[in-house]
């Protein structure tokens, strides 16, 4: 690899992170971070790690979800302080619904399917999905095989300036 070519590369990955908003730092929750009328995401979805600040999906490809929640930890493992809590099922939340392939993505990590997890609502074994570049996680779930992915609103951040601190 010429040294110009790696040096652009180094220059490029060694910018200013963007900050990554909460959904809770928005007055009208997902109201804020949605489209008006079309229910996609208003903003990029970003790794909610301050330090990471990793595009994990552009604006305008997820779709506006209420559903059932669904248990993403281990009943044996903590869940890491910067992921809010969801709901216990049968419980609503709101998730992004990224379609029709993981190809979506700007940059998100796959779990292998998790033997420890309850099922999806289908019955099919869970892939969780974190952040690729730090493996924050889980943000979200897909069902092994499946062309559904699913990103919990609460756990990531958006490319926002208009959120109030």
């Amino acid at each position: 690899m010429s040294d110009n070519l790696w040096a652009a590369l180094q220059q490029a990955s060694s910018g200013p992170r963007p900050y990554p908003h909460p959904l809770s730092s928005f007055a009208n929750g997902v109201q804020d971070v949605s489209s008006d009328g079309e229910s996609t995401n208003k903003y990029d979805l970003l790794c909610p790690r301050g330090g990471c600040g990793s595009v994990i999906l552009k604006q305008g490809v997820g779709k506006l979800i209420e559903r059932e929640s669904v248990k993403m930890e281990p009943p044996d493992v903590p869940s890491n302080p910067l992921l809010p809590s969801l709901p216990e099922s049968p419980e609503q939340s709101h998730w992004w619904l990224i379609t029709p392939n993981p190809m979506q993505f700007e940059n998100i990590g796959f779990s292998r399917p998790v033997e420890s997890l309850s099922v999806s609502p289908s019955g099919k074994k869970l892939k969780l999905l974190a952040c690729a570049e730090c493996d924050l996680g889980p943000l979200g779930w897909s069902e092994e095989g499946g062309t559904e992915f699913w990103i919990a609103c609460s756990r990531v951040g958006y490319r926002s300036g208009e959120a109030s601190s």
